[in-house]
């Protein structure tokens, strides 16, 4: 009768799909599955360096340097980014996080831009990168 079970239990349990490692340390922890986001600062060199304050659908999700990038991990879901300096407007990257996926949010300072604004552009901005266009800038950035 024991050996029964226990055959049993192995078969149900080669049975089931594997989980990644993201998902099964997710699981283990009795959180939902997560992504990765990589947070950007690509600011332009300014005579006084100053932070780039980052909310996640208004909550402060991190604080950068110019010339450094940080790794997060993110809930799956909706998400908004905005400056904590600008809540409201056009400053604004929006997100649709997949579990396990990898997603960039460049943030930046242009000054050169600042000089010619509002006829060249706004100076500051928050998108959304493609892989490619990232792993070529993060081989620039440093790591926090």
């Amino acid at each position: 009768m024991r050996w029964r079970m226990v055959l049993l239990l192995c078969c149900g349990l080669l049975a089931m799909p594997p989980l990644r490692a993201e998902e099964a340390a997710s699981a283990a922890a009795g959180q939902p599955p997560q992504a990765m986001l990589y947070v950007l600062n690509n600011s332009g060199a300014t005579l006084i360096a100053s932070d780039m304050n980052i909310t996640d659908n208004g909550q402060p999700l991190t604080s950068l340097p110019r010339g450094h990038y940080r790794q997060l991990p993110l809930a799956a879901g909706e998400h908004e980014f905005r400056f904590r300096e600008f809540p409201q407007g056009s400053r604004v990257a929006k997100l649709s996080a997949a579990p396990g996926g990898s997603y960039y949010l460049l943030v930046a300072y242009s000054p050169g831009k600042s000089w010619l604004f509002p006829f060249g552009g706004d100076p500051v901005s928050i998108r959304l990168l493609p892989a490619e266009e990232a792993e070529k800038l993060l081989r620039e950035l440093k790591p926090l």
